[in-house]
């Protein structure tokens, strides 16, 4: 009988469960209910005048020459020719997506702002969004978040955080990396490989059974991720990880079928094209391709069942962000620079979707805003990207006040 890596771990999972007193074996396992993620980042800061914030009457901002005034909904955008797959997006998908106007980045610098977008803040030790809603899930997912591509900060979480590129987690896992060494490595044989696996999964299953406090609990951290392991080895097939495709429409597809089979809550996929545009007139070009590849992944989770749920779509919530906007102006290069303002796109589960949220002036510049409405309000506050992070955080579950403490909610978001 032919004995697998797997049915041999797993034979020694039941073996220490049954021959120590007080050991559970903990495998992975998606909570019921539990919102995933899938982040899109254009890295360079895109010009939210392209299509999310239209001042088509404003006198300091300076519209591209085939922009045109679109309307889906209650949400106005820019429209045009050569925005086509915009326009097509916001018919199907406006009643269930918000954009966020006016979001101040409290920088200039692409470093700078991309961080404090992602996280908050300028502290190196705080996690980005992704990373905390991965890290603080309830389900115990074999991958919490995996980067496709764009910023990672993972801060003090590292641990939740999977690099999808290249396939080193999958040459991990099967132990065939050591081939990649610069001089050559043994190979153990499967049925030899399996046999260490199961002799180190049984003495650390002892170890465990016989300590207390913080010995345990790092006994406990390795037998979690042998049991990762074995789930990422057995359903890797099954959940294509072996192609993980370079499209943007591949990656998001992935990412949500990743979290249709529970292995993970979050992902982050670079989208297409260098937003740093200082001397192009339009960035029209590179959101038309973004928002094609939206309408595929939106279609996709609207027709995917749910764990949960009728629809992937039902628990799945897509963001979409830059770390700044770009000046209302046009500089001597026929381009814009960088601002400090600009807008997020979110979309899917509990969003309160067909609005706009946040408002900017004739200037381009935030106007304070009511978070219980999303309307400019002389009463109101200033829309700051930590905000949108602690919006996210209730959004998956997480009281923000552990993390961004008197950081306010922008409840106009959600349903």
């Amino acid at each position: 009988m032919k004995i697998s890596r797997r049915s041999l771990i797993r034979g020694s999972v039941a073996l220490a469960a049954s021959g120590f007193a007080g050991l559970r074996p903990n495998p992975a396992f998606a909570a019921t209910g539990e919102r995933k993620f899938i982040f899109f980042y254009a890295s360079g800061g895109w010009d939210v005048t392209s299509v999310f914030d239209p001042h088509f009457d404003a006198y300091g901002v300076e519209m591209d020459d085939l922009a045109e005034p679109g309307q889906a909904g209650n949400i106005p955008y820019v429209a045009g020719a050569d925005r086509l797959n915009v326009t097509r997006y916001l018919q199907r998908w406006g009643s269930r997506t918000a954009f966020v106007n006016g979001v101040n980045a409290h920088s200039v610098g692409h470093d700078s702002a991309q961080q404090f977008v992602m996280t908050g803040t300028s502290a190196s030790s705080y996690a980005d969004w992704p990373t905390v809603l991965a890290a603080r899930a309830v389900g115990d997912y074999p991958l919490p978040h995996v980067v496709f591509g764009g910023p990672s900060f993972p801060g003090t979480m590292g641990s939740a955080v999977v690099r999808a590129g290249g396939g080193t987690l999958l040459d991990l896992l099967d132990a065939s990396i050591v081939g990649y060494a610069d001089e050559s490595a043994p190979i153990l044989q499967t049925p030899s490989d399996s046999m260490i696996d199961a002799f180190v999964h049984g003495r650390t299953a002892q170890y465990v059974a016989e300590r207390r406090g913080g010995g345990r609990v790092r006994g406990e951290s390795l037998l979690s991720n042998f049991d990762r392991a074995m789930e990422l080895e057995g359903r890797r097939f099954e959940a294509g990880l072996t192609d993980l495709g370079s499209t943007m429409v591949d990656q998001g597809v992935k990412a949500a079928e990743m979290m249709r089979l529970g292995l993970c809550r979050c992902a982050m996929i670079g989208i297409d094209g260098g937003f740093d545009t200082h001397g192009e007139p339009s960035q029209a070009a590179l959101f038309d391709e973004f928002f094609a590849a939206l309408d595929g992944i939106m279609e996709h989770l609207a027709s995917t069942p749910g764990s949960t749920t009728p629809t992937l779509a039902d628990e799945v919530v897509v963001v979409a962000m830059s770390e700044f906007g770009r000046t209302p102006m046009y500089n001597g290069g026929n381009g814009r620079d960088h601002w400090p303002f600009g807008s997020v796109l979110v979309a899917g589960s509990g969003i309160r979707g067909n609005r706009v949220v946040g408002r900017t002036d004739d200037g381009l510049v935030a106007v304070p805003i009511d978070f219980s409405t999303g309307e400019a309000s002389d009463n109101g506050d200033d829309l700051n990207c930590e905000n949108i992070g602690a919006t996210l955080l209730k959004l998956g579950g997480i009281d923000p006040e552990t993390h961004l403490p008197g950081v306010q909610v922008v409840d106009a978001l959600l349903r």
